[in-house]
């Protein structure tokens, strides 16, 4: 078993270090709760008494009696027992924000012309930010603004749109102060509250299927195939505006790690709503208008997106004129770009990093493990006896185990992406960086116990798939899918497949596209196949979101997940927060809810010529955020 990180190790306790600051600094990075818990005690106290005795004396304190020894000076320590009798008492406490990082514009004639980013195709090739997966957000992060931003070095919360922001003892309001004077782009007027509240509308109004969907009506307290008017009535009472800069969400459910929902780590970019007013939902495809730095030109589906980048901007000048995403999916064709300078950053594949930084290029990596890659055993929709396919061999968990205990992530790791930071053993979406904020959600024995409940032995999966009715095998499709940040995906599906082969299983690749498996799931039919995911994102969002049956992902869901989740929705508590979390933990550990691979931190290519600096957290989905920070090198 491989213990810890598999390349540059070090990285776990770098940041582990760097989240336990900006715990202390700023608000955190995934839930900034801070429980502050007051105890009856008992207080041993000393109290020193000098004075001059001529004989011992027994002297009776509150039941205690001290002796004085007779000297010529006597120092008489008396011991009091001192008993508090206080409150006790449990409450969310949301630190301070990191100041909003603010960088002075470099001038006009320094900057670069254009910085081109080469990435994988994407799935979501779309300007609607509202009708796409999380997935699809890579090219919506350099023109939209949130209320909280991340602070890209520390992964902390930041001021953005929003100034301060607090949460009731309920666990369910949060009040938040907005930033004025922020102009919209195309005119539309000045950034107000009726914006936060339009936005909030936009993720449940009837044309609306963001990622998350089922959080977002839970939040809203809305349901599937509710009207604009009902919606909207909704959006009113959820979204209070005290006044043109201030708003208080009354959120559905008990929530007390809701920065991560309502900033910038999900899918709730600030939108006009006068935009709206003046185009409609057909209208909002046309392009992309935000507040944000860089300002939409043009999308060439299948090929580019273009933004110029502002002259003046609250928040900070890029230090050049122009970004462009170029989808490119062939690794060699995006290695030829960043070779002949027709782009600065390319992500590529780590099997040929060597090939890369031979020629005088650089990688850099996210601050954090961003990528969580783990594979999906479809079908297990156990609250949904009337959708579920009998014959899905992966319904049972033994088979589940042994696929799990085929793979040989040690050689896919060593051969596919040498030079990475890889964490193994990884626990699906219970990460390192989630202990650090909900200390005991990870439980030790996981780790104790996973040479025997998922390490690689071949042997011991041949022994599983013949307990399970399955001697000679059975066949199942293994999808495939092209992930920009993870290139490697379609590499380690294949290598996946030869370690099924060698325990006689007959997998069948096929390529299907996230949106494909996304329609598929929705509908609950998708059965007998295991498709890859690389992403990332908070415990509590995605227990929800994966294992209930309220979630609109639904990777593997049980009844007594759908009460665990129930408990969640209305236990303010921190440390009942994560005992709940945990035991869902335990139940999804020990029944193989899915099939987990390893963490391991995002990284790019950059051409230094061009490139000076890249900082990016790594955590946030579509990964390669930030770029309005990157630092040039002038021409």
């Amino acid at each position: 078993m491989v213990n810890g990180l598999i390349g540059k190790s070090r990285f776990l306790l770098t940041f582990s270090l760097v989240l336990i600051l900006a715990l202390i600094v700023g608000c955190g990075s995934a839930a900034p709760e801070i429980v502050d818990v007051e105890v009856v005690r008992e207080i041993p106290v000393e109290v020193e008494v000098s004075k001059e005795v001529v004989k011992e004396v027994p002297v009776e304190i509150e039941r205690e009696v001290v002796r004085e020894v007779p000297v010529e000076v006597t120092v008489e320590k008396q011991v009091l027992k001192e008993v508090t009798s206080e409150t006790v008492v449990e409450r969310v406490v949301i630190p301070t924000p990191i100041p909003v990082q603010v960088v002075e514009a470099k001038a006009v004639s320094e900057r670069l012309e254009k910085v081109a980013v080469a990435v994988g195709g994407q799935s979501w090739d779309s300007n609607y930010s509202y009708k796409v997966n999380i997935g699809g957000f890579l090219d919506k992060w350099p023109v939209l603004e949130y209320l909280v931003g991340v602070d890209n070095e520390t992964g902390g919360y930041t001021a953005e749109l929003a100034t301060e922001w607090s949460i009731a003892d309920n666990g369910k309001d949060w009040t938040f102060k907005l930033r004025e004077d922020i102009p919209w782009q195309d005119g539309y007027g000045e950034f107000t509250a009726e914006d936060v509240r339009h936005s909030m509308w936009l993720l449940v109004q009837p044309t609306a299927a963001p990622s998350g969907a089922s959080t977002w009506r839970k939040i809203m307290g809305t349901s599937r195939g509710d009207d604009e008017a009902t919606t909207m009535a909704r959006a009113e009472e959820v979204v209070e505006i005290v006044n043109d800069h201030e708003v208080i969400i009354h959120l559905g459910i008990v929530l007390p790690e809701a920065l991560f929902n309502l900033g910038k780590r999900r899918n709730l970019p600030m939108e006009s709503k006068a935009r709206w007013d003046a185009v409609g939902d057909e209208g909002m495809g046309e392009k992309i208008v935000g507040t944000g730095p860089m300002s939409y030109v043009e999308r060439v589906e299948g090929s580019h997106v273009l933004y110029d980048a502002a002259d003046e901007h609250w928040r900070v000048v890029p230090e050049y004129h122009q970004l462009e995403f170029r989808a490119i999916a062939e690794t060699q064709t995006r290695l030829a770009s960043l070779l002949t300078e027709q782009v600065h950053l390319a992500v590529i594949e780590r099997a040929i990093r060597d090939e890369v930084t031979s020629r005088g290029f650089e990688f850099v990596d996210g601050v954090f493990p961003g990528i969580q890659h783990h594979w999906t055993f479809w079908g297990n929709f156990h609250t949904k006896p009337d959708v579920i396919d009998p014959d899905n061999p992966m319904l049972k968990k033994e088979v589940r185990q042994a696929m799990a205990k085929a793979v040989n992530r040690e050689a896919i790791v060593q051969a596919l992406l040498p030079g990475a930071k890889v964490q193994i053993p990884s626990y699906v979406k219970f990460t390192q960086l989630d202990e650090v904020v909900w200390p005991g959600l990870i439980n030790p024995e996981w780790d104790a116990r996973w040479d025997e409940m998922y390490g690689y032995d071949p042997e011991a999966a041949k022994q599983l798939l013949a307990a399970a009715g399955y001697p000679d095998g059975f066949e199942f499709t293994l999808a495939l899918d092209s992930n920009p940040a993870l290139p490697e995906i379609l590499d380690i599906g294949q290598a996946m497949a030869l370690d099924f082969e060698a325990i006689g299983l007959k997998p069948t690749l096929a390529n299907i596209e996230g949106s494909k498996i996304r329609s598929l799931r929705r509908a609950w039919d998708i059965h007998n196949t295991l498709s890859g995911s690389a992403g990332y994102s908070y415990t509590v969002y995605h227990l929800e979101t994966l294992f209930c049956t309220c979630g609109s992902v639904r990777t593997f869901v049980d009844p007594y997940l759908d009460t665990k989740i129930e408990e969640l929705n209305v236990t303010v508590s921190p440390t009942e927060r994560t005992r709940v979390m945990r035991e869902m933990g335990d139940f999804c550990y020990d029944n193989f809810c899915a099939l987990p691979m390893f963490d391991i931190a995002p990284d790019i290519a950059i051409n230094p010529k061009y490139i000076e600096s890249y900082v990016f957290p790594g955590f946030i989905s579509g990964f390669y955020t930030h770029l309005e920070y990157i630092e040039t090198v002038p021409q």
